[in-house]
């Protein structure tokens, strides 16, 4: 996988959309794991920052 940084905004967004469809089955499973909150939150800091 790419780092964060290297993906387009386009594959930043779909990486985004993924990771929080998935980690929604997850959590309602009681099975996210710190590393995936910390991806996730890395995701949407990205975005944020190229939205600015």
């Amino acid at each position: 996988m790419k780092e964060i940084e290297e993906m387009s905004n386009e594959e930043l967004v779909e990486e985004y959309r993924e990771t929080v469809e998935f980690r929604a089955i997850e959590s309602s499973q009681g099975q996210v794991t710190p590393h995936e909150i910390q991806f996730r939150k890395a995701l949407e800091n990205e975005i944020l920052e190229r939205m600015d």
